[in-house]
């Protein structure tokens, strides 16, 4: 009864010929493009794997359908994580569509979107569809020659039943309200064990995107709210402190690992074009290799107060081949950048992955992927390092499916009682500063970074394996650097 009356009381600016909350959703198949490709949807097809968005709207670059389009690819994890698909409607071409679903101002190679040339599937919802006057142009200039249909949201539950009607309000209002409808939708979040000091029990892990492409580098802004990146897509995403997710950064040259200099530079270990160096405005290059080689695939760094960065490069993955004619890469290592000069520090962990500082700065944690320890340096006077030391023993420590073992050890973060938080195989694994294990926070999929945020920094964001989730944590982040 709590979605019907939500679906009702938006049906009620809406266009009232359209379908109902209730009424059976008209199954429809057509031509579509998402990312620039032509693909065939079907929506009992998709209705089969959850809950689906359909929303008709007038014609491919025009200014309203432009806003709402990047407002729907913008928060395509959103719903995602609520078990949710979305397909737009409108009567243009899919010569048009192939352009507009590529387009990184509008659908961004996210959203796919359906050609309703006839008006037949606005037909089936009962959209009205009305003549586009003569002399119209889309913004790049292209004639407008079909129908168009009155901008109309319906979310369909999986029964094929429409649960919601949202129209006659604005783009960003329409995508607000029918992510809205599905989150209502949406199995209740998972909830954590105990771990003593760090999480209450039945604590929600709060999943706010699913479908993101390669989650790594999570980092807190002083406003609260939460970069991290988006490695596959070359992509930098935000989390606001409301939950909206938006784009903070495009072409980010596969940025894995980020951090803040003391200036306020976005500096990040990228994967694509190998090397360490700021983003943005002024980006710059500050290291690209070691000893005539380039680094094999930089993956994790950490920022100290005076500015010093620390980071991992953790070699070429295994389990891919080298690029044809790629040159030879430096080995796997540690590494200290000064300024602008460049140390290796370690050469003596199997694949180097997440690193850390504690919060006095007086040990380096740095994680081995391949093996079943978090390391530990002294960090000398000198800004030298200490013989290593195995500074806990991970329960993740596991034989994978073909033979091999590994701990899935990855990134790490810090609180401000000095206790260390390591993405593994099993979850988020917590130590005290003595290295005795407090427990295991356990999700949905295998982790591959966190770092603390949000107010006063008492929630944890974890990302991994395509999802970002959040969970209110009674530790405090360490607040005396970014992460």
């Amino acid at each position: 009864m709590k979605t019907l009356a939500f679906s009702l009381l938006l049906l009620a600016g809406a266009a009232q010929a359209a379908l109902k909350p209730g009424d059976t959703a008209p199954d429809f198949r057509t031509t579509a493009a998402l990312a620039g490709q032509t693909v065939e949807v079907q929506l009992q097809a998709a209705l089969a794997k959850g809950p689906v968005v359909v929303y008709f709207y007038p014609a491919a670059f025009t200014g309203g359908c432009n806003l709402q389009a990047h407002e729907f690819a913008e928060n395509l994890a959103r719903f995602t994580a609520a078990g949710a698909s979305i397909i737009g409607v409108s009567g243009d071409g899919i010569e048009r569509l192939r352009e507009f679903s590529a387009d990184p101002e509008t659908c961004a190679g996210r959203l796919t979107v359906a050609s309703d040339a006839q008006g037949q599937i606005a037909r089936g919802f009962d959209i009205a569809t009305t003549a586009t006057p003569p002399g119209r142009k889309t913004t790049q200039g292209q004639d407008i020659t079909h129908a168009r249909a009155e901008r109309t949201t319906f979310v369909i539950g999986k029964d094929g039943r429409i649960v919601a009607t949202v129209g006659s309000v604005s783009p960003v209002e329409n995508v607000q309200a029918a992510l809205a409808a599905v989150q209502k939708l949406a199995p209740e979040p998972s909830r954590t064990r105990a771990v003593p000091g760090v999480v209450a029990e039945g604590t929600p892990i709060v999943v706010l995107g699913e479908g993101f492409k390669g989650t790594e580098g999570p980092v807190g802004l002083p406003d609260g709210s939460l970069l991290f990146t988006e490695t596959q897509d070359a992509r930098i995403t935000r989390i606001g402190t409301d939950g909206r997710l938006s784009t903070h950064l495009l072409n980010s040259n596969g940025a894995n690992g980020l951090g803040f200099t003391p200036a306020g530079e976005l500096v990040a270990v990228q994967v694509n074009d190998t090397r360490v160096g700021t983003l943005g405005e002024g980006a710059r290059t500050l290291a690209s290799g070691w000893g005539g080689k380039p680094f094999g695939r930089p993956n994790d760094l950490v920022v100290a107060r005076d500015g010093t960065v620390y980071f991992t490069d953790s070699g070429r993955n295994p389990n891919q081949a080298a690029p044809a004619g790629a040159p030879e890469p430096a080995p796997p290592a540690v590494y200290r950048l000064r300024g602008t000069q460049l140390d290796r520090i370690a050469a003596d962990i199997t694949r180097p992955n997440g690193i850390q500082l504690s919060p006095d700065e007086k040990t380096l944690y740095v994680a081995d992927t391949a093996g079943e320890h978090v390391f530990a340096y002294a960090l000398q006077a000198d800004g030298n390092l200490g013989p290593r030391r195995a500074f806990v023993k991970l329960a993740g420590y596991r034989q994978a499916a073909n033979g091999s073992w590994s701990s899935g050890a990855d990134g790490l973060a810090v609180d401000a009682q000095g206790r260390l938080y390591v993405a593994t195989n099993v979850g988020v694994e917590v130590f005290d500063a003595a290295a005795q294990a407090l427990g295991v926070i356990a999700l949905p999929k295998q982790p591959q970074n966190l770092a603390f945020a949000g107010p006063d920094k008492k929630q944890l964001f974890i990302v991994g394996r395509g999802a970002a989730w959040r969970i209110d944590t009674l530790a405090q982040g360490y607040t005396g650097r970014a992460k």
